[in-house]
C-alpha cells in the first residue's frame, strides 16, 4: 500500500530553496523561494527567520493545493538519478564538443559536464 499523501506527508518532503541576499535603503535582507512551489517565497532579516517563515508559506500553499483538489508539486528525489543520460545531437555539435574536449585534454563526458555546469551557474544568477 502506498503512502497517504496528506499535509504531514508533504511537510516532511525535502524541499529545495533558492536564497538571495538583497539590500534596500542600506538594510540587508534575505529572499527565500521554494524551487518546487512556484510563487512561494518570503523575505526576512535573517536566514533563520526566513526559514521559519518559508515553512509557514509551504504549509499554507500545500493546504490550498489540497483544498482545491490540485496536485501538489513534489521535490525531485535525488536518489532516482544515476548519472546516465542518453543525449542525441547533431553531427556538427558532436564534432565541436569532441574538438573542445581534445583541446582541454578531457573526455567528451567531462567536457559536457563543464559546459552544463557553466550553463547551470549562469541560470542560477537569473532572477526568478
Amino acid at each position: 500500500m502506498g503512502t497517504k499523501k496528506n499535509l504531514k506527508y508533504y511537510l516532511n518532503l525535502n524541499w529545495s530553496y533558492t536564497l538571495e541576499q538583497e539590500t534596500h535603503k542600506g538594510k540587508q535582507y534575505y529572499i527565500i523561494r521554494v524551487n518546487e512551489l512556484p510563487g512561494i517565497c518570503t523575505d526576512a532579516e535573517t536566514i533563520e527567520e526566513g526559514m521559519e517563515n518559508i515553512k509557514e508559506a509551504i504549509e499554507g500553499a500545500i493546504r490550498l493545493y489540497l483544498k482545491n483538489g490540485e496536485v501538489v508539486p513534489e521535490p525531485i528525489n535525488k536518489d532516482a538519478f544515476k548519472g546516465n543520460i542518453a543525449y542525441r545531437t547533431t553531427s556538427e555539435r558532436h564534432y565541436y564538443i569532441a574538438k573542445i574536449a581534445r583541446q582541454m585534454h578531457k573526455s567528451i563526458s567531462k567536457t559536457l559536464d563543464e559546459v552544463i555546469d557553466a550553463g547551470i551557474d549562469r541560470l542560477r544568477t537569473i532572477p526568478h
